[in-house]
This record gives structure tokens, sequence and C-alpha cells, in this order.
């Protein structure tokens, strides 16, 4: 196994782990093994820079998988270079832990508690939001997606750290003493019971049905872009028209509430009254409640806009103004402050949002305490995340036991129960008529995440508090 030493065999299949964990070509079971090789590198001394630089190079390759038109190379650039250094101070933050406290933290905790920890920071407060979480990896597994329910996103993510940390540690005492010691051999045998207890949990409340009434409700998609529609008054207009007819669709079919894609069409402030009229109209006609996404451009000769939504009741009156409140890095969007609502439709509470709103673990935290129990999202993707990125919103539906319901240009839209079952999905890149109209339970369902938060989080500061205790009196200790 003398290539389990070498510095560059380990970087090298890292990066290959990592560059396949999550996003567009995800490989799920590289997530559960993508940390081995980086702590092993850190255990055995090589290079921090080393580690640096690669790192970042690692990240910026991984990330050029979302990279399709509109986006550009800087997007995996940037992210890139702040996840290669993340990464790298977390590694040596724990490498310095294991070596001068091995006494009194345990490594594999200190590692699965630490990057978990880190991850809550990043998808409750930074711009990026849940785009880093290991958990996206398993996206694809509705099975242990259920495990959501009761720990979030999180929790997932400190189960996988946990088995990789287990994994290196064995790994390692297996190399330097051909044997495991208790330790490791404890942590191998608790993430096993972990990983079965996760799957019974997934099985066993997959089979359980979300029990009362369904609604029907639809999303409406126009595959006409905002940049071919800036300037051209003519195709504007008709990709409205095109719009509000789809819309009347969904309400032939069914749909007693229809969501717009985010910024499906685009209007001038001195037509948006009467812009407004015609959707209230079609609502009062059509006895549904509309979503209207929409852009207004604000600057003159500069793509800058004002990104919102009215929501529409079925008497024609405007129930919420709401304009999207966590931006995208370099969107040329305004920040206006709205407020998150719970709207009350015939004893059915519903709640709405703006495509990356819902990559907060903040917002999506609002929506959930207000009791929704669907929430629509007007969304825009591009060929890169797509379906990537609606998974992901379903994934908060599961955490918060809420239905999601995702309308999205450039992307999969989609209708999900609380159980993240697909109930319809609807392909930007395959041919379609762009309307969507599936039913979707109208009852929240209970889960420990909705009522607890992440509470893997609380355990990890009180798990640090603690150990801080024991080091510092280690360190008193050692002084007299």
């Amino acid at each position: 196994m003398n290539y389990l030493n070498q510095k560059w065999f380990l970087l090298s299949i890292g990066g290959v782990f990592i560059g396949f964990t999550g996003m567009n070509w995800n490989i799920p079971i590289f997530a559960w093994i993508a940390m081995v090789p980086f702590l092993r590198y850190v255990r055995l001394g090589h290079s921090v820079w080393i580690l640096l630089f690669s790192l970042i190079f690692i990240q910026i390759l991984s990330t050029m998988r979302i990279v399709s038109e509109p986006f550009h190379l800087w997007i995996a650039i940037i992210s890139g270079i702040q996840g290669g250094i993340v990464f790298t101070i977390l590694l040596w933050i724990w490498n310095w832990l294991r070596i001068q406290f091995s006494g009194q933290i345990s490594s594999i905790l200190c590692f699965a508690f630490l990057f978990t920890i880190v991850e809550w920071i990043g998808g409750y407060s930074s711009g990026l939001g849940v785009w880093g979480m290991f958990a996206n990896s398993q996206l694809n597994n509705l099975i242990v997606l259920q495990s959501a329910s009761l720990f979030g996103a999180t929790g997932i993510s400190f189960i996988i750290y946990l088995v990789g940390g287990s994994i290196e540690e064995s790994l390692s005492d297996f190399i330097s003493n051909s044997e495991l010691s208790k330790n490791s051999a404890y942590f191998l045998f608790t993430c096993f019971l972990l990983i079965v207890g996760v799957y019974f949990y997934g099985a066993i409340r997959l089979t359980v049905p979300i029990e009362g009434k369904s609604i029907k409700v639809g999303t409406v998609t126009s595959k006409m872009e905002i940049q071919n529609i800036w300037n051209n008054p003519i195709q504007n207009q008709m990709n409205t028209e095109l719009v509000l007819s789809r819309t009347k669709q969904a309400a032939d079919e069914g749909a007693k509430v229809v969501v717009w894609n985010e910024g499906a069409v685009i209007v001038n402030r001195n037509e948006e009254e009467s812009f407004l009229t015609k959707v209230s109209h079609l609502a009062k006609t059509k006895q549904i409640e509309i979503i209207a996404a929409y852009v207004v451009p604000i600057k003159e000769k500069e793509f800058f806009l004002d990104n919102q939504f009215r929501w529409i009741g079925k008497d024609g009156s405007t129930r919420q103004i709401y304009f999207k409140q966590f931006i995208p890095p370099g969107e040329p969007v305004s920040i206006i402050p709205s407020e998150i609502k719970v709207i009350d439709v015939d004893g059915i509470k519903m709640s709405a949002a703006i495509c990356y709103d819902f990559d907060s673990l903040k917002l999506t935290q609002k929506h959930a305490e207000l009791g929704t129990a669907i929430s629509f999202i007007a969304a825009s993707d591009w060929k890169g995340i797509n379906p990537f990125h609606t998974e992901m919103a379903a994934l908060r539906g599961i955490e918060n036991g809420t239905a999601i319901v995702r309308s999205t240009r450039g992307g999969l839209s989609g209708i999900y129960d609380a159980y993240g079952r697909t109930k319809g999905t609807l392909d930007y890149y395959e041919e379609n008529d762009g309307v969507l109209v599936a039913s979707v339970p109208i009852v929240p369902v209970f889960t420990l995440y909705r009522k607890f938060g992440n509470w893997v989080v609380g355990l990890g500061i009180l798990y640090f508090l603690f150990s801080g205790i024991l080091i510092l009196v280690f360190v008193l200790k050692s002084r007299n």
C-alpha cells in the first residue's frame, strides 16, 4: 500500500472523487470517500501549499460541470478559489487539533462536526447558500433523502463526513499497525448502524401515505429568453401573450394555482398597471391564483432589473408583492427587502419565492416557520445546472414537510410532494407546451427538522464547547 503514502496519488484520486461529487455528472458513492485521500494527505504531513493549489485547481475543474451559456468560466474560477481555500483551512485545522490534542478530541468527530458546521454556516449566511453541501450528492437517492426530515441536509452531510473520517482513520491504523484500533472499529460499526438506520427509515417512510385532500397546481414556462426579447418589443409582446395563453391552458386543465417561471415576461414601468390588469382579469375569469413572475427594466441602455412576482388572487386582488431576496453573485437585479408571507387560500397555506431564495436555509426556514404546506418557486436556470437545481429545491421540501412547485426557464419544472416524490416534471429542453399540471397534498407533513432545525449542528457546537473545556484544562495542567 505504498501508493497510499504518495502525495500525488492521494491528490489525484481525491480530485477524481471531488470532481464527480454533487452537481451534474454526480456519482453518489464518491461523496462517502471523497475526503479520505485529503485526510490521509494532511495526516502524513505533506505540503499545505501544494494541497491549497491542488484543491483550487480541483474545485475549478469540478465546477466547470455547471458552466454553460449564459454563464461562463469566471463562475468556476471564483467558486473554485473560494472552495479550495476553505477546504485547505479546514483540513489544516483538523490536523492541528488531531496532533496537539489527541487525548482531548476525537479526530473523527472533530472532522465530521467541523465540516458540517461550516456547511451550515455557508447554507445559512454565505452568498453560495446550500451549493456546497455534500448532501446534494445524494439527490437521486430518495430513500436516503428521507432522513432530511429528521435532521436536514446538514445531518446527511454529517453522516457522509463521519463515514469518510472513519474509513480514513481505519485505513491509517491498518497501514501503520496492520490492524484496526478499537476506536476505529467502534466508529466503523457505528457508521454501519447509522447507514442501515437511514435506509430503514427512508424505506418505511415512503410507504406511509400523505393523507388528506390534494389540489391541482400548475407551472407555466416560456422558451423566449430575456436576452432575446430585451430590445425587441414585438417578440416581448408575443412572449407576454404566450405566457397568458398558457396560464389559461393550465386553468382549463384544472390547476387552481399557477406559477410562472422567474422573469417570465418583461414589463416596462409605464405598462405595468395595464399588464397587471390583464393578469387580474384572467385570474378572476378563470377563478385561479396566479403567481405572476416578471421583470421591470430600471436603467436605460443597461441590463438591470427589478425581479419580482405579484400574487394575484382568484378575486383579482393582489395578495403579495415580492422581490427576489437572495441574489446570486453578479446578478443584475435590484435589492428590495420583501416580507415572506404565507397566503391562506380556502384554508390551504401557501408561500412563494424566486429561484435562488430557496438556496438559503435562512429563507426556507422562514417559510417553514410560517406553516406553509405548498411552496411555489418561480425559477430560471441554465443547462449546466439542469435538473440539479430543481432537485435541490425538492430536498428543502423534504426537510420542511412541504410540497414544492417549481416553474423553471432553462431547466426542469417540477411538482413534488412533501416526501420529495415526483408528481410531475417538464424539461425545458424537450419539445412540450410549457404547461405542467399535477396534484399535491394540501397538508404539511410533520418533520423533526421543521420543529428543531439543524440540531445536528447544535450537537457539533456542544461537542466543540466540551472539547474546548478539556483542551483548556489540559493546557493549564501542562503549564503547571
